[in-house]
């Protein structure tokens, strides 16, 4: 089989289970593949100069579009800027597809220019591998869990043109099928026991879009306090008004604490609130009922844990007890206390959060690290929800953010995105891309407090800061898109369809913010 053969073989391959765009990241090893998609233009594909950034944007158009996407590199360590989107599309059940080039099978081990041992390079961080050259050429992806990426290894030999392109079209039918499974009665059994004998706590985070009826109609019955995370697309709605909490985490140090919840409920993704870590330890003996969407507990220690979300409103339930009035009016209380900080110190970082989820009602609305993630749970208006909102979390701190939201924006929203400045630095070349994608009103926050600051409250040593004295002026003006500046948050305001927006926190109204509210919570 020639290399142009092998070629059309796998992308056939690809396009039989559903993939429909490719992020090609073109070079000489790989020119075999790259000519299909010079002669084959009707096929999408996007080009990038730069692997990571690639596969991070791969995961964003999976999330937007929920079909597996490939990308595609040349030789050598190209292939290992992929790693670090692996290992997020992982923990976060995406269907990345690491199509990589080669060299010939017999320069392993040889040390010979650009080649390196690349099949068994993503360990642990893939479902399936296939290493392919023109005399083992067999591929088949039918029968994949695809909750993990896929690695498909090309080796080519020189010459690398060796055939005429071929003309391939899409099919009519795509063979990408799971059956789903039938919903455990063992399951059931286990999940009413739990809730008949305890009184939870609800962590709702991420919940896949075609399981969020079901969770909502299973929150419901249950009428159990809910913390739900921005993320989770499930806060503030108003089928959840009387049992969502609304003034933070330290709520929920509140309930346990004093015994008026003695279990957790996690539903969907793995918590970001600190609360979770802290059943590693502090924890350790609090009850846990973990329902997600993968076999990750998300916990070190053992708990009863189901990977069925799609299902759950067929759980017959006993409806709990509603809070106490006391215990309600407390977190209303804190929640009301927090709107005056938020009118006292309206520069104060989670202040501009507030202001800022007051601009992005009904938006598309990517938050790119910890630190928007936590201060949006705390401090976004929940009468002013997005219409849709999403995160890398499955281990992604800073790396690769907008390069995501950048591949899991819509043409028929208002994107923003919020990131801070060290994540916005690690990314920089995300916005080569944005120049071959369909025009959108694409927003990109970025919270410059000179540093990562969201350590200065943990370890009390500039060592962790990486302080600097950067503006992203120039940034915005590399790419040619707009750029503007904020202190303090308009109430409303007038924007380009491409614009960076600086926003630079008080380092005074924010300290003065946060002691207010802690002391809040030891009267």
């Amino acid at each position: 089989m020639t290399n142009m053969q092998l070629s059309a073989e796998v992308i056939k391959e690809l396009l039989s289970v559903g993939v429909r765009e490719f992020c090609l990241c073109a070079g000489a090893r790989n020119s075999p593949l790259i000519h299909y998609f010079d002669e084959n233009k009707h096929l999408k594909s996007y080009h990038f100069f730069e692997e990571r950034s690639a596969a991070f944007f791969a995961l964003g158009r999976m999330a937007q579009t929920r079909h597996p996407v490939a990308v595609i590199t040349t030789s050598g360590t190209a292939s290992a800027e992929l790693l670090p989107a692996a290992i997020e599309a992982t923990y976060s059940s995406l269907p990345l597809i690491m199509v990589t080039a080669d060299r010939p099978k017999s320069f392993r081990g040889t040390g010979a220019p650009q080649t390196i041992d690349q099949v068994g390079l993503f360990s642990y961080y893939i479902e399936a591998c296939f290493d392919l050259d023109s005399v083992n050429s067999h591929i088949s992806l039918k029968g994949l869990s695809w909750k993990k990426p896929v690695h498909i290894n090309m080796c080519f030999k020189e010459p690398l043109l060796d055939d005429v392109v071929q003309r391939i079209e899409y099919p009519e039918k795509v063979d990408r099928v799971r059956f789903p499974e039938a919903f455990p009665l063992e399951m059931v059994d286990e999940i009413t026991k739990f809730l008949s004998e305890h009184r939870p706590l609800v962590l709702l985070s991420t919940v896949p879009e075609k399981a969020k009826d079901s969770v909502l109609q299973f929150l419901k019955n249950l009428k159990a306090p809910i913390y739900a995370e921005g993320i989770s697309n499930l806060r503030g709605h108003p089928d959840l008004k009387e049992v969502q909490i609304l003034s933070g985490e330290k709520m929920l140090s509140y309930l346990l604490d004093n015994k008026i919840c003695d279990s957790l409920l996690r539903i969907g993704g793995v918590p970001t609130v600190r609360l979770w870590r802290d059943l590693e330890d502090k924890k350790i003996d609090l009850p846990v009922l973990s329902l997600g969407y993968n076999h990750f507990t998300g916990l070190s220690r053992e708990v009863l844990h189901f990977e069925d979300l799609e299902d759950l409103s067929h759980i017959e339930l006993q409806s709990h007890l509603p809070l106490e009035k006391s215990v309600t009016q407390k977190d209303r209380e804190q929640w009301g206390f927090l709107l005056q900080l938020f009118q006292k110190y309206p520069q104060a970082e989670p202040s501009q959060f507030f202001y800022l989820s007051r601009l992005m009602k009904g938006a598309n609305v990517y938050l790119g690290n910890s630190l928007p993630v936590r201060e949006w749970d705390l401090a976004a208006d929940p009468d002013f929800a997005p219409m849709q909102m999403a995160a890398n979390r499955g281990a992604n701190g800073i790396d690769g953010q907008l390069s995501t939201y950048l591949g899991w924006t819509a043409a028929d929203a208002d994107n923003w995105c919020i990131v801070g400045d060290l994540t916005a630095m690690y990314d920089l070349t995300s916005l080569w891309i944005t120049s071959q994608m369909e025009e959108k009103n694409i927003r990109i926050v970025v919270m410059n407090n000179n540093g990562g600051m969201i350590f200065k409250r943990l370890f009390q040593k500039d060592i962790y800061l990486n302080k600097h004295e950067i503006s992203f002026r120039p940034w915005a003006e590399m790419w040619n898109w707009e750029y503007t500046t904020w202190s303090q948050i308009p109430s409303n305001c007038s924007l380009a369809r491409k614009q960076i927006i600086e926003v630079t926190p008080s380092a005074e109204q924010t300290e003065k913010f946060w002691n207010e509210w802690e002391a809040s919570w030891k009267k």
